[in-house]
């Protein structure tokens, strides 16, 4: 976790939404101009853009003369990012670099372990104001929060919906195709870094469909949701310590597919693998050019959330099976790497999928409370076995590894094994080969070390090995007796190295060394504090701690209230009801709001007869989310969702339907639109 030493004038605000206020020392903002909020009551609504995709959502401006932080530039490592007027996030860089021609910035929220931002942009840092495409997503345990470019210096910022179970149907093996004739490409490139080799690196080929084209609002915006998509896979194997990357080597457009096959589906998938079958022909010629291991059709629709094949001992025979399908809407909800991660051989949790096939061990996992569910579980199925609210993480399973106290997984050989992450080191040494690099894919190391030893540690913003080119953020924590003093970088002292945190360009393999000196090692205090009733528990429970020390905070809400979310130093951290500190230099103050529970969902159908079932019982409280499920008696079939009497949103698959509802002020009543299955009309609307 890295932990910075803000001077004035060292944040920048990219959002300034409504009345949200920006502390003195942000000097700029990258997003102003903000239209009131849409919420999912309001008459402004779209049926099919709230209950799907979004609980709100605003439009905004995009600020060029602020973006210095996500382009390099300048001192700042912390940005601001008001996106409602109870939502305002401050995020800490971890790591900078380019994919796919665009400036990807990634931070966590100050002061805590794991609530990650991600932030794309395009234009903006070439000096021609007006050109910016900016996209990022919060992950902050809890709800989603986006932001999507519209256009040049326009986006849409939305609140996410809860709503993302994979749901895969069942797909054949791929069809056997001729191999790839790689001899053509001469030797691989000489690496520049050999710090990484132990580390896999597998290159994707990214196409996209012209309905993902479409529903993102044009090229930049999938390409933008693409480059996101390969930064939260990279980080969700680096936190989960799987030693293999992903490098996106080529997108492009397909124009070939057919309207009737542009969804997630075994069709397409069998398709993009198929030559001379007039669908998506491009993609194996494409694969071999640019010596991509891994390819991914990025599609429309929301009936699925990704399709990929699982092959059950990756090898040069199964190079066949490297292709996946992913649903543009589902990429915020880790589809991406869920789905890169069948390729690698890894399955479902054992409720949704019981009997498990090799390679053992490589499937999903939850714990028992359910507070959550790793990247290759199915939330329905955590729900089923747990009743918890399963929210997917985006972390591999690994169960030397702990997610806000709990471990990520269970050892192999163990009862309901699960370790994605020790499978991956050998699976996806062989994906990793199925073609043959172009360019030079060697990962880079930096080394830490400390001076004198045992004075301190080094704390890496994201977890090694490194792509060339890459910016990564680091931190120095002194242990009980020693003060930081400075850095050494390859055995010279380090340009800036008074700050306790340090920016590596990492250009070839790196050593990075934290200098100490005796002293007083500095002490921070966690304030806490209560808004609504409900109380909150620190673990461990010393008043003050050492720098660098983790903490980890439960909120227990009173008899008739919900807890509604953390406040960390008046930035957001998250609405799960635990969270994760990182004690820096400073003294933290967090408050746990906790609201009461007064709305009530009146669940009804109408036009025939099925089960509607809440993931929580009510009553609700302000800021609540709640997703609905419905299912048709024998001999109807769902059709739609009325909200409050007004067509809504929402997922229909397999004749049921699924739907998310929030609650601000007020309850409300959801109906479910069934009809006869002889009937043939299919919608209300």
């Amino acid at each position: 976790m890295v932990r910075v030493r803000v001077m004035a004038g060292a944040v920048a605000a990219l959002l300034l939404a409504g009345a949200v206020q920006v502390p003195a020392e942000a000097q700029a903002s990258v997003l102003g101009a903000v239209t009131p909020e849409i919420r999912r009551d309001d008459p402004a609504d779209s049926a099919e853009e709230f209950g799907g995709e979004a609980v709100r959502m605003r439009h905004a401006r995009v600020v060029p003369e602020a973006l210095d932080p996500v382009c390099g530039r300048g001192a700042g490592h912390v940005v601001l990012f008001p996106l409602f007027d109870d939502m305002t996030v401050r995020a800490v860089e971890t790591s900078l670099t380019v994919v796919d021609g665009r400036q990807v910035w990634t931070g966590v929220v100050d002061g805590t372990t794991d609530q990650q931002v991600v932030v794309t942009l395009e234009g903006g840092c070439d000096g021609h104001p007006g050109n910016e495409y900016l996209g990022a997503q919060f992950v902050l345990g809890g709800d989603t929060y986006a932001i999507d470019p519209e256009g040049p210096g326009a986006v849409t910022i939305s609140q996410l919906t809860p709503l993302t179970d994979e749901d895969e149907p069942k797909v054949a093996p791929p069809p056997l195709v001729p191999a790839a004739a790689q001899e053509r490409h001469g030797p691989a490139p000489k690496p520049r870094c050999k710090g990484g080799r132990s580390t896999s690196l597998v290159d994707t080929l990214v196409a996209y469909t012209p309905r993902a084209r479409k529903e993102a609002g044009g090229d930049r915006q999938v390409r933008a949701a693409i480059a996101r998509a390969v930064t939260l896979a990279n980080s969700a194997f680096a936190v989960s310590g799987a030693k293999v990357r992903v490098r996106l080597v080529h997108t492009a457009p397909l124009r070939s597919v057919p309207a009737r096959l542009d969804k997630v589906g075994a069709p397409l998938l069998t398709a993009a693998v198929t030559p001379h079958d007039k669908v998506a022909d491009e993609l194996p010629a494409l694969r071999d050019r640019y010596g991509a291991d891994q390819v991914t059709v990025i599609t429309g629709g929301r009936d699925f959330g990704g399709l990929g094949y699982v092959p059950s001992k990756p090898s040069p025979a199964t190079a066949n099976y490297g292709y996946t399908v992913v649903a543009q809407s589902a990429i915020g909800h880790y589809s991406f790497a869920h789905e890169l991660g069948h390729n690698l051989g890894a399955s479902h949790d054992r409720t949704t999928q019981p009997h498990q096939p090799p390679p053992y061990g490589a499937n999903g996992y939850f714990p028992k409370s359910g507070d959550w569910s790793s990247i290759m579980a199915y939330e329905s199925g955590c729900r089923r076995a747990t009743h918890g609210r399963c929210n997917r993480i985006n972390h591999f399973e690994n169960p030397h590894r702990t997610y806000r106290g709990q471990p990520l997984g269970a050892p192999l050989g163990r009862p309901n094994e699960a370790d994605t992450a020790d499978i991956f080191a050998r699976t996806a040494k062989a994906v990793a080969a199925y073609r043959q690099a172009r360019s030079d894919d060697s990962l880079c190391s930096v080394t830490t070390a400390v001076s004198p030893r045992g004075a301190g540690k080094v704390d890496a913003g994201t977890p090694g090995p490194y792509p060339l080119a890459t910016t990564a953020t680091f931190s120095a924590e002194p242990r009980k007796g020693y003060v930081f003093a400075g850095w050494q970088l390859d055995g010279r002292p380090a340009k800036g190295g008074k700050d306790a945190s340090m920016r590596v360009a990492v250009r070839a393999d790196h050593t990075l060394t934290a200098l100490f000196r005796k002293g007083k090692t500095p002490t921070s205090k966690v304030s806490v504090r209560s808004v609504g009733s409900g109380k909150v528990v620190k673990s461990p429970s010393k008043r003050a701690e050492l720098e660098g020390a983790d903490l980890l905070y439960e909120a227990e809400p009173a008899p008739g209230w919900d807890f509604a979310g953390w406040r960390l130093d008046g930035s957001a951290a998250g609405d799960d009801d635990t969270v994760a500190l990182d004690v820096g230099e400073d003294d933290m103050a967090l408050t746990a709001v906790f609201e009461r529970r007064r709305h009530t969902l009146d669940l009804r159908t109408t036009g025939g007869t099925g089960t509607l079932t809440a993931s929580e019982p009510g009553p609700y409280s302000d800021g609540d989310t709640v997703s609905v499920t419905a299912v048709p008696a024998p001999g109807f079939v769902f059709t739609d969702w009325l909200l409050d009497g007004a067509p809504y949103g929402g997922d229909e698959e397999r004749a049921k339907g699924e739907t998310a509802v929030s609650f601000e002020e007020r309850g409300h009543t959801l109906t479910a639109v069934f009809r006869p299955a002889s009937d043939t009309t299919r919608s209300t609307r």
